[in-house]
């Protein structure tokens, strides 16, 4: 798969799983970004930091209101680009309602920088408490995108 193809790669293999993207939970969603992280490997992206996971959480307000978002990034990195050029990501983002439990969850990431420690950041993001809190719930603005950094 190339990069830029992600996101329809990501739709389809949703798809084959049973899994609509647009309604589901972030229990389902990002197990969906694990699997497909870990069975669909990106072209042209083998070198270090080549195809790394970033997870992210927080309330923030990008001109819409405020929002809880819990995030999760597939960054790739091309070798036959420079610079910001050679760098995009797939992005998995459920929005929900701010309440005071997340508002005190605070912001927060962790990366993984490669496959090997896809595990590892696998079990940090389903055990956090920002994933916790929100992992079975429904009814979240769910976004997937595919842009260049």
């Amino acid at each position: 798969m190339k990069p830029e193809d992600s996101a329809i790669a990501f739709a389809s293999f949703s798809n084959r799983s049973g899994v609509s993207i647009s309604r589901c939970s972030p229990r389902q969603g990002f197990d969906l970004v694990f699997s497909f992280y870990q069975s669909v490997k990106p072209s042209g992206c083998d070198g270090p930091n080549g195809d790394m996971l970033l997870f992210q959480w927080g309330t923030y307000d990008w001109g819409n209101g405020r929002c809880f978002e819990l995030n999760l990034t597939r960054q790739f990195s091309e070798q036959s680009f420079q610079d910001d050029d050679a760098i995009s990501q797939l992005s998995l983002t459920f929005r929900f309602q701010p309440t005071d439990e997340l508002e005190s969850l605070k912001e927060g990431n962790r990366w993984c920088d490669g496959p090997s420690e896809s595990g590892v950041i696998r079990e940090f993001t389903l055990s956090s408490a920002a994933f916790v809190a929100v992992a079975d719930e429904s009814g979240a603005e769910v976004d997937l995108a595919y842009s260049h950094v």
